[in-house]
């Protein structure tokens, strides 16, 4: 398995050690953990760390535009980058507003906990449908992603 770098932005020890430990459970080798405690701090790790995936721990102290100049910032890097947020307690109107943000996933620390190390593992996990290999003849072949000027996702049938 590649090495894998996780950029986790929380001021949280115990979220850390609890991801840490759910991690390890999936995959005891090839994946670290770089934890920035601001988003500010996260963004200028962002070219060194290289990560593959970046936990936002959603708590008062973030704010949208916090979290909209990250999205930004992963939206110039080579390679696609999920942002995956976890929030203490899972709310409706914030789960609409970040999806609509762009978040890849939003996941509530309470409803998913025995989960979190499974669902973050899935994101690091090279998906097939997505891979440089050759199709199979009769499988369809998803469409190519593009980045618009807001920095929102859309499929190539709409870019021009």
């Amino acid at each position: 398995m590649a090495h894998s770098t996780i950029l986790t932005i929380t001021g949280d020890v115990q979220l850390v050690d609890l991801l840490r430990e759910q991690l390890r459970d999936q995959s005891p080798a090839g994946r670290r953990m770089v934890v920035a405690g601001t988003i500010e701090e996260a963004c200028s790790l962002l070219p060194t760390a290289r990560p593959r995936l970046i936990v936002v721990h959603w708590n008062h102290v973030i704010r949208y535009d916090e979290l909209n100049r990250l999205l930004w910032a992963t939206t110039v890097l080579a390679h696609g980058l999920p942002v995956v947020v976890v929030a203490d307690r899972y709310r409706i109107d914030q789960a609409t507003t970040l999806y609509r943000m762009g978040v890849a996933e939003y996941i509530s620390r309470t409803h998913h906990l025995g989960q979190l190390g499974r669902i973050l593992s899935a994101h690091l996990s090279p998906s097939p449908r997505w891979s440089s290999h050759p199709t199979a003849a009769g499988e369809p072949v998803p469409p190519a992603k593009a980045w618009s000027a807001a920095g929102q996702r859309i499929s190539a049938a709409n870019v021009v």
